[in-house]
């Protein structure tokens, strides 16, 4: 019983550990550096200062963001000044964004279950410029 009691907090603390960031390299994050070639398929391209950052669980971030400029799609859609609802992924690598963070998103727009407009940005990894589709299908 004693080797049970002791095995058990070892399973815990490397199953923890499975999940953990590889190091800085890997840190995925809202915000392109530079526009990628070819460009993802977004709704709208444009600089954005977030606010109202929160977390709903290990995995899932949510923030309201104003449109600092548009530089791409979204004719008619989004104007400078506008309050966008973001929803996205979070990598444990980080970076975890804070309100006040700026910086240029690519999204793709949505609805939520109260049908409202939901903005989902793509993903982005600096280190080698990877970049993947928004996460429109893990909020449903």
């Amino acid at each position: 019983m004693r080797y049970l009691i002791a095995l058990v907090p070892c399973i815990l603390l490397a199953l923890s550990q499975a999940h953990a960031c590889q190091g800085p390299f890997m840190e995925e994050t809202l915000f392109f550096k530079a526009a990628p070639n070819p460009p993802p398929d977004a709704d709208v391209i444009a600089e954005v200062a977030l606010l109202d950052v929160s977390v709903s669980d290990l995995s899932k971030g949510e923030a309201k963001a104003t449109v600092l400029r548009v530089i791409g799609p979204a004719t008619g859609r989004v104007h400078k000044g506008d309050i966008l609802s973001l929803k996205f992924l979070v990598s444990s690598c980080g970076p975890h964004h804070q309100s006040g963070d700026k910086g240029t998103i690519f999204a793709k727009v949505g609805t939520d279950p109260e049908g409202r407009l939901v903005w989902y940005p793509y993903g982005y990894r600096d280190y080698d410029g990877m970049f993947w589709p928004p996460s429109i299908n893990k909020w449903r």
